[in-house]
């Protein structure tokens, strides 16, 4: 079984699925006034116990690594590092960008997409990705941007999906005019499933991380580390 956990933006959750059929077992979001760091280990453990297992069922985690929150991102890794330390569980990073272009994929929304998350200062983290039936694929590294620079980065008309694109849709749609689709409102968010879903298709393509490979995905250190 794997454990999936999201938590690098505001809204938080986290989600289980069975390693050997893919079966997505369940998911809950986590109020977004609540703390993460003192909720996520009690609603696991809830979710485990409603499915009749508990930590020592899993096999693996997988945890969403960032770009976003960097309090959230920290957060998020100390609890996947608490969930496999005991045991040696697997550990997959999951780029975050890459769990909003799968949730685009999940909801059969195919083609080009910009994935995008509030970074601050007026621009965003953008993933620029191909949705297939089948597969997400990244036509750019993950990079910051301001909305009127997304123009620049489209082949044609594509999917905007993200906490970013709701936060700058104003201003993201005088820039791409009829080029920028926005997603429905229920795909704005990062999900643990999103992550788990991505993790799995890993796991399938034999990958085996341990925690030695967990790191944080910073476009731009923390506003502490600057000064």
């Amino acid at each position: 079984m794997l454990a999936a956990i999201e938590v690098s933006t505001r809204i938080s959750s986290v989600a289980l699925l069975d390693l050997i059929t893919g079966e997505e077992l369940a998911e809950v979001h986590l109020p977004a006034d609540w703390e993460s760091s003192v909720t996520l280990i009690p609603a696991m453990e809830s979710l485990l116990s409603q499915k009749g297992a508990g930590p020592q069922d899993l096999d693996a985690v997988a945890v969403a690594i960032g770009p976003g929150s960097f309090t959230g991102i920290r957060v998020g890794i100390a609890t996947a590092e608490g969930l496999c330390l005991p045991s040696n569980l697997l550990a997959f990073g999951i780029p975050t960008l890459d769990a909003l272009a799968e949730n685009l994929r999940n909801a059969e929304l195919q083609g080009e997409a910009l994935a995008l998350i509030d970074a601050q200062r007026g621009e965003c983290y953008v993933g620029h990705y191909l949705i297939d039936p089948d597969q997400i694929r990244a036509l750019d590294p993950p990079r910051i941007l301001k909305p009127e620079q997304l123009l620049a980065e489209l082949k044609g008309r594509a999917w905007i999906v993200g906490p970013g694109a709701l936060k700058y849709e104003r201003e993201i749609r005088e820039a791409l005019g009829a080029q920028g689709i926005f997603a429905f409102t229920a795909l704005h968010q990062p999900s643990a499933m999103s992550v788990a879903r991505l993790a799995y298709r890993h796991w399938q393509a034999g990958e085996r991380p341990t925690l030695e490979n967990l790191h944080p995905l910073y476009l731009r250190p923390p506003s502490v580390d600057e000064k």
